[in-house]
């Protein structure tokens, strides 16, 4: 049993790291898909720091931290390749057929093969991306490296559960025939009660609420939030017990909604 365990998850490796050889073989794309999440950082930079000039809005944190935290939620987008797309196409190619039969799941297969690009993604937004930020905004965040890094640390692991619903979101083309129309809820969800605009902190109390209430919380937010204070928001042990919570609960509902979905297809003659 331990020795089957051990196989497939070295099997998932495998496919992990075929998509990050595959991501990184792609330079050109990575390339330009890593100008456009820069451009869009130092657009936010420059929002805010309009703001802050103008003084539309009283601040609760220094403005050069709110960039960061801007720059690192426009990253968190842009980190997670876009996994609802291939498994919508599996399914209107029809392919999904012959994969289903496979020994190992499907679906993580798919999540593994995500990690393995969003890895790829990681390794030059983690580094370039960061350079990048802190050559344009000219000063670490309050927090230093150590807010930094863990901000970058918990972003990582909430783009992971970012990826699982975007699983979920292409699981979805099995009953709507295609995945794109639920995934831009989700988005829209993500987006704002995330935190991509602004710190949710802003927010009336009753979404703020809300927000703290939801996966996106830790995937968005929470991680950004380190770049803000220590004082300001949850503690790391806070951040990482609730992300366990939502790793379990999500687990759950996407080994749920795809066998759901499966039994579906098989019943229909799919």
């Amino acid at each position: 049993m331990e020795y089957d365990f051990l196989k497939k998850l070295h099997v998932l490796y495998v496919f992990a790291k075929t998509s990050f050889d595959d991501h990184m073989g792609h330079r050109l794309r990575l390339f330009f898909r890593f100008v456009m999440c820069v451009f869009f950082m130092f657009v936010f930079v420059e929002f805010w720091r309009l703001i802050a000039r103008e003084n539309f809005i009283d601040l609760p944190f220094p403005v050069d931290d709110v960039c960061w935290y801007a720059c690192l939620t426009q990253m968190m987008l842009f980190l997670s390749p876009r996994l609802f797309i291939s498994i919508d196409q599996d399914v209107r190619s029809g392919d999904i057929s012959y994969l289903l039969i496979r020994p190992i799941s499907y679906i993580a297969m798919r999540v593994s093969e995500g990690i393995g690009a969003m890895s790829a993604n990681a390794l030059l937004y983690y580094t370039a991306g960061i350079a990048c930020v802190g050559f344009y905004i000219g000063s670490l965040p309050s927090t230093g490296w150590v807010g930094l890094g863990t901000a970058l640390f918990f972003l990582y692991l909430g783009s992971i559960l970012h990826l699982m619903y975007q699983a979920i979101s292409g699981i979805t083309a099995l009953w709507l025939q295609q995945a794109e129309a639920f995934y831009r809820i989700y988005q829209k969800i993500l987006i704002v009660l995330g935190g991509l605009y602004m710190p949710i902190t802003l927010y009336p109390d009753w979404l703020y609420t809300l927000a703290k209430f939801t996966p996106v919380y830790v995937m968005m937010y929470g991680p950004a939030q380190f770049v803000l204070g220590w004082h300001q928001g949850d503690s790391p042990l806070e951040i990482f017990a609730l992300l366990l919570f939502w790793f379990a609960i999500t687990i759950f509902l996407l080994g749920w909604f795809y066998r759901t979905c499966v039994n579906r297809l098989e019943v229909n003659g799919g």
